[in-house]
């Protein structure tokens, strides 16, 4: 009798227990989904004068602006080939025209910055020290049964010393570059050393504004900057290129950074040897460089004409997580790729406690694009993303400036 009873019990939990708790479909486990679209910003295309002027001419920004015609970039955004726990939906996306820089701002560039300690007390309120990078992302190296645990060399040379100043400045908050931003928007405005930009700016009744990109500028500028390689095969040293040359949504934009490394008998360590995207990077790892590589300008042809958007240090964006981030207890994503409200709800089934499902901690954290030299190669998925509080910083993690001009005369 108990045994008929312990059968029946099953049966009513397997046949008619899950069907009342509507299990959600397994595509909705997902902790998040980000969207990358936000308003476009009001700005405008400068003359081919202007973009012939040094400081901000094409041999260091490279130019995002629309077809011909149009007043804004619009594209449509590719498909994510993997997830953590965050997945970017393909969508329609638009942002306003502006210039990249071609390489990620280096320790040099934000040596200077920090130099000028007379404009950043008066204008943003700190002292130089509080805006230097942090050293100490640079982590010690483990203790192994020979020897005891070591200080990593780089949190007093990467930085400090003029031997790296051409590589990407790292352990620096989204506030800190932001005030970097704020700087070199003034310096563009008012310094001498850019006179001629700034007769030509009046003449032509515009302002510049640098900043971080948010993430649909970021991905724009993937989408318009990356080419194709033309070489195919395979030769000793290099990467077989031949399959990603006739569809560059098939994961050329690696090459970017495949093709940018200062020695290639150096590779930089990855978390593994294949992309999601099935790229091939070098097995042959060397554990002795566990640092970035020195940015470059890249040759415009026949390789991108963008160098590291892709690998080498991940990159800041002015895109927060409140508005574009969202969690899967309210949120599903459906099979036309809406973001819609989740009928199937069970609160109960998950801990949302360690994720960010306060608003004001989502207005705290700031989206990173590009990835790393020592992530997982997940990240070098261009529609791959993570999120880090503002005011954090890590030794993987850098930023690239865009200019935007805007009607109107400069504002002091």
């Amino acid at each position: 009798m108990r045994k008929g009873i312990l059968l029946l019990t099953i049966t009513l939990w397997v046949f008619g227990g899950l069907s009342a708790q509507k299990t959600p479909h397994p595509e909705y486990l997902m902790r998040y989904y980000f969207t990358a679209a936000e308003g476009a910003k009001q700005s405008v295309i400068p003359s081919k004068d202007l973009l012939k002027i040094k400081g901000i001419d094409q041999k260091q920004y490279f130019p995002c602006f629309p077809m011909e015609g149009l007043k804004f970039n619009q594209f449509l955004s590719q498909v994510q080939t993997g997830y953590d726990t965050i997945y970017a939906i393909e969508e329609m996306v638009s942002c306003g025209p502006f210039l990249a820089h071609r390489t990620e701002t280096t320790n040099g560039e934000y040596k200077a910055f920090l130099a000028d300690s007379v404009w950043i007390k008066e204008h943003l309120g700190y002292v130089p020290r509080q805006l230097f990078p942090d050293t100490n992302v640079w982590p010690s190296f483990a203790a192994t049964p020979e020897r005891a645990a070591v200080v990593n060399p780089y949190r007093w040379v990467y930085f400090q010393t003029s031997t790296y100043d051409q590589y990407p400045v790292v352990g620096v908050s989204q506030l800190q570059a932001s005030a970097y931003c704020s700087w070199l928007t003034d310096q563009l405005k008012n310094n001498p050393k850019y006179s001629k930009l700034q007769a030509a700016l009046a003449k032509a009744g515009l302002r510049v504004e640098a900043s971080l990109p948010s993430v649909s500028e970021w991905m724009y500028l993937y989408e318009s900057s990356i080419e194709i390689p033309s070489e195919k095969g395979t030769k000793e040293g290099k990467i077989n290129v031949s399959y990603y040359t006739t569809n560059k949504r098939k994961g050329g934009g690696l090459i970017t950074f495949i093709n940018h490394q200062a020695d290639r008998h150096q590779p930089v360590i990855y978390q593994g040897i294949v992309t999601n995207r099935g790229f091939g990077i070098q097995p042959a790892i060397s554990k002795a460089i566990l640092r970035p590589t020195p940015v470059e300008y890249p040759a415009i042809k026949p390789y991108p004409s963008v160098s590291h958007l892709l690998g080498n240090v991940a990159e800041w964006t002015s895109t927060p997580a409140y508005g574009h981030l969202f969690n899967n207890r309210t949120t599903i994503l459906n099979t036309n790729g809406q973001l819609i409200e989740n009928a199937y709800q069970q609160v109960n089934v998950f801990d949302f406690k360690d994720y960010l499902v306060d608003a004001e901690q989502l207005k705290q954290h700031y989206a990173i694009k590009g990835g790393s030299w020592a992530q997982d190669v997940h990240y070098l998925d261009p529609m791959a993303l993570m999120f880090m509080q503002s005011n954090h910083s890590n030794n993987q993690v850098g930023f690239r400036t865009i200019l935007h001009f805007y009607p109107g005369p400069r504002d002091n």
